[in-house]
C-alpha cells in the first residue's frame, strides 16, 4: 500500500537523482554527479515546468554535494537551475501575468544592488552577477499570478530532498575512516547541506509545513512520522539553534493549537509534566551521568557568551563596530549582498581581529551591512509584497496564526545562519510564503 502511494507521488526524475546522490554518497563517483546535471537539464526542457520546480526544491538540501564536482570551479547545481530559468523565459515569461508591485521591487532592490559599485569595487564580480540571475528567477516565481504546482507537491520534494540528504550524510560518515577527525571534536551532522544549521532549519520548517494550521484539525499518524524523522534528524546536528528553536516553536504551536479548548490543553501539559517528572527521577535515583555527557549539553555548557555562542557575539560586535565607523555611504545604502564580505574582511584582517575571513552568522546583521539603513526597508517591503502578492492570488481573508510559525522558525535562524547571498534561501521564503496562505486539504 505505501509503496503503490509512492510510486503515485513520486516523479521519476525525482527517483533517478535520488539514488544518483544516494550512491555518490557511497562511492564518490564524480560522474554520478553529472549524471544528475543531465537528467535536471532534460526535466527542465522536455517535461512540464512543474516538475522543473518540484525538482529544485529536491535538490536543495543537497546544495554541498554538488560543490565537490572536480570538473568546474561553482557548484554543478547552478547548471541544472540555469536550465530551469532558460524554460521559464523561454516558455512562460511572456505568457504570464504578475503582480505589478512585486516586479517593481525587485527591479528596485537589483538597481539598489549593483548601485554599490560605484563605491565597493568588490561588487563587480560573477558572484554579483550570478545572484542577480537567480534572485530574477525567484522574484519572478514569487510574483507570478499562476502556480505550476501544488504546496503539497512542493512540500512532499522538499522531504524527499531532505531524506537523501540525510542518506547522504550517513553513508558520507560511515565510509570517512575514523582516525580522520580528532575523538575530542563533537560530530556535527549536515547532511547534504554543507552547513548543520541549514539541515536543521530544512527539517523544522518540515515539520510545520505537514502540521494543520488550523486550529484542533485533525493530524494524520503519517504527520507523526514525519516529525519523529525530522525531529531525530535535526537532533544529529548537534545544533543549539535547532533545540533552542524547536523547543520555542513546538510550544508555540502547542498553545496555538489547543487555543479554543483550554482544558484539553491543560491536561494535556500536566501530562507532558508528569512524564518530564518520572523520567528526571528515573534519572536521579539510578545515578546516571551519560546525559550530561551528550554532546548537544557540552555545546550548552559554556560559561561566557562568546563560548554559548560558538563567537557569534565577538563577530557581532566587531562587525557593528566597523559598520559605524565606515562613512556615511556605507551606513545608509551598505556594502552590498555579494560585497560586504571581502570589505570587511579587509579591515579585520588589517586589525588581527580573526585569522581568516569571518562572515557575520547572522542574517538580519547581514542585511544591515549589505544594505544599509536605507536599503533595510526596501528588502523589508520585498518580502512584504511579496506575501501580499500570495495573498491576492488565492483570495485569503483570515489566516490561523499556526500559518505564521514557519516565519517564527526562519526569523529565529536568522540569528544563526548568512543566507542573503544564496538561491537557496529566496525558494525558502518562496515555500514560507505557500505555506501561510494554502488551504488544507
Amino acid at each position: 500500500m505505501i509503496v503503490h502511494k509512492l510510486a503515485r507521488l513520486l516523479n521519476v526524475e525525482i527517483v533517478l537523482c535520488g539514488l544518483l546522490v544516494a550512491l555518490y554518497g557511497i562511492t564518490n563517483s564524480a560522474p554520478l554527479l553529472l549524471c544528475v546535471v543531465v537528467i535536471g537539464v532534460a526535466c527542465a526542457f522536455l517535461l512540464p515546468f512543474g516538475r522543473s520546480i518540484q525538482l529544485a526544491f529536491f535538490l536543495l538540501p543537497c546544495t554541498e554535494v554538488f560543490t565537490q564536482s572536480p570538473y568546474i570551479s561553482i557548484s554543478l547545481l547552478t547548471c541544472i537551475f540555469l536550465a530551469m530559468f532558460g524554460r521559464y523565459l523561454l516558455t512562460h515569461v511572456a505568457q504570464t501575468q504578475y503582480s505589478q508591485p512585486g516586479l517593481l521591487l525587485m527591479l528596485l532592490v537589483l538597481v539598489y544592488e549593483f548601485m554599490h559599485i560605484l563605491y565597493n569595487p568588490a561588487m563587480a564580480s560573477f558572484v554579483t552577477l550570478r545572484w542577480s540571475v537567480f534572485f530574477i528567477f525567484t522574484s519572478l516565481l514569487l510574483f507570478d499570478k499562476n502556480k505550476y504546482c501544488s504546496f503539497s507537491q512542493l512540500r512532499f520534494a522538499l522531504l524527499c530532498g531532505v531524506i537523501t540528504s540525510t542518506f547522504f550524510g550517513l553513508m558520507q560518515q560511515y565510509f570517512v575512516p575514523l582516525g580522520a577527525q580528532s575523538l575530542s571534536t563533537i560530530s556535527r551532522f549536515s547532511g547534504g547541506a554543507g552547513d548543520p544549521n541549514n539541515f536543521g532549519l530544512f527539517c523544522l520548517l518540515l515539520i510545520y509545513f505537514y502540521l494543520p494550521i488550523v486550529p484542533r484539525a485533525n493530524i494524520p499518524r503519517s504527520t507523526f512520522v514525519i516529525i519523529f524523522l525530522m525531529l531525530a534528524f535535526g537532533a544529529l546536528t548537534v545544533s543549539r539553534s535547532f533545540f533552542i528553536v524547536a523547543t520555542l516553536s513546538l510550544l508555540t504551536y502547542f498553545i496555538f493549537y489547543f487555543r479554543s479548548a483550554i482544558g484539553d490543553m491543560f491536561v494535556r501539559l500536566l501530562l507532558l509534566l508528569n512524564c518530564l517528572l518520572i523520567l528526571f527521577c528515573l534519572y536521579w535515583i539510578s545515578g546516571a551521568s551519560f546525559i550530561g555527557d551528550l554532546d548537544i549539553f557540552v555545546r550548552f555548557s559554556g560559561n561566557n557568551l562568546s563560548d554559548l555562542t560558538g563567537s557569534r557575539s565577538d563577530i557581532l560586535q566587531a562587525y557593528l563596530q566597523l559598520f559605524f565607523d565606515l562613512p556615511y555611504n556605507f551606513v545608509l545604502f551598505g556594502a552590498g549582498i555579494n560585497g560586504y564580505l571581502t570589505y570587511y574582511n579587509h579591515y579585520f584582517l588589517q586589525a588581527g581581529l580573526f585569522d581568516e575571513v569571518v562572515g557575520p552568522h547572522n542574517t538580519l546583521l547581514e542585511i544591515i551591512i549589505s544594505f544599509g539603513v536605507i536599503g533595510f526597508t526596501l528588502f523589508a517591503t520585498y518580502i512584504y509584497f511579496g506575501f501580499r502578492a500570495e495573498r491576492n492570488r488565492v483570495a485569503s481573508n483570515h489566516i490561523f496564526r499556526l500559518a505564521w510559525l514557519p516565519i517564527l522558525v526562519f526569523l529565529l535562524y536568522c540569528f544563526s545562519l548568512q543566507n542573503l547571498g544564496k538561491y537557496s534561501s529566496y525558494f525558502i521564503l518562496m515555500l514560507i510564503v505557500y505555506n501561510t496562505y494554502r488551504k488544507e486539504s
